[in-house]
């Protein structure tokens, strides 16, 4: 993510809508991608009137919707201010997922423009209103994708409840922007992979995905993962199959590109690493690795430091480097 800055030269987050320091009113243009003052000429997204959830500018004909709000095929119900507060933050989360997809040069369309574009489904189940949140004898909404339609249960932007998920899932790390990531990987996988020529590449790294799916998942959290599954995957969950593998690699190396290039803006170096956007710098996967190694240890070193958990506690073997080998050139593919 870019650090960005007011005409008056404050500095402002990509969530701003507006200057603390000379007020002015400031909005984000994804034609330019650039977080701006809002102009007479301009038109902010019918979702930052009501329910204020929206800081982006549209930019395409008529629409009354920007970018990302215009790929929401449902949205919950926001007749009372919590679920306001917690759908906007899914929407934070979702247009960090769009910002670096469209740095990438990724295609992002909706079902307007194709069969098959991207839309998102952001629900909420009777577990958010409850205290008890076990999975069962509740009508459930399950996070996921399935055809294009990613699927959001708004519950996870409650932090009690993420939390309390996160511990009986067994997980290190739980976000919703990582949940947004791990199921564009999805998505992509069925729009730049399925189809085409590097099925057979795919394969070879990460395995036959013609394996039954729900099979598979399954027997992983009836059996757990693989003793030595730290060697091969860069979460257990991704050994459960190889479409799991492929979404948890594509997450990994949107945070790796998105963190880089915060790190970049920043101008942050540690001892002779001196760290670049890898889109801008076009750096190949290898030095991102090395780049990123050495952010994360920092990473995890600082929040130690502040008595939280690492940020990211992972560790990229190198079976796990040549899977995220394959996604960097896929995306590089899309992108030429």
């Amino acid at each position: 993510m870019r650090s960005f800055r007011c005409s008056c030269g404050n500095r402002v987050y990509f969530e701003n809508d507006r200057c603390l320091a000379c007020g002015r009113d400031l909005a984000f243009d994804p034609a330019t991608m650039a977080l701006r003052a809002v102009g007479l000429d301009d038109r902010r997204c019918a979702h930052h009137a009501f329910p204020g959830t929206c800081n982006w500018l549209v930019t395409t004909g008529a629409n009354d919707f920007c970018t990302a709000c215009a790929l929401n095929e449902v949205i919950p119900d926001l007749s009372d201010a919590r679920r306001v507060r917690l759908y906007h933050e899914v929407e934070k989360s979702k247009r960090r997922l769009l910002f670096t997809l469209l740095h990438l040069g990724l295609p992002v369309e909706d079902r307007v423009a194709r069969a098959d574009g991207l839309t998102f489904r952001i629900l909420a189940d009777s577990r958010l209103d409850e205290t008890d949140t076990t999975l069962g004898g509740y009508e459930e909404v399950t996070t996921g994708h399935v055809q294009g339609e990613i699927t959001i249960n708004l519950l996870e932007a409650d932090p009690r409840l993420r939390e309390e998920m996160r511990i009986a899932m067994n997980e290190s790390y739980r976000t919703l922007l990582g949940h947004f990531r791990h199921e564009s990987g999805h998505y992509y996988w069925q729009r730049l992979v399925a189809h085409g020529e590097g099925l057979d590449a795919f394969r070879s790294r990460f395995g036959d995905e013609r394996r039954p799916y729900q099979d598979s998942l399954d027997e992983y959290y009836r059996d757990g993962p693989p003793p030595d599954w730290q060697n091969q995957y860069v979460v257990a969950y991704a050994s459960s199959h190889p479409l799991e593998d492929f979404a948890e690699c594509w997450s990994h190396y949107l945070h790796m590109v998105d963190t880089l290039q915060t790190a970049a803006d920043d101008e942050l170096a540690i001892g002779s690493v001196r760290f670049a956007d890898p889109v801008g710098a076009r750096l190949g996967l290898r030095q991102m690795v090395d780049q990123w190694r050495a952010l994360a240890a920092a990473m995890n070193d600082l929040n130690r430091s502040m008595g939280l958990d690492d940020a990211y506690p992972f560790s990229l073997t190198e079976p796990v480097v040549v899977k995220l080998d394959f996604v960097h050139e896929l995306i590089k593919a899309a992108h030429s």
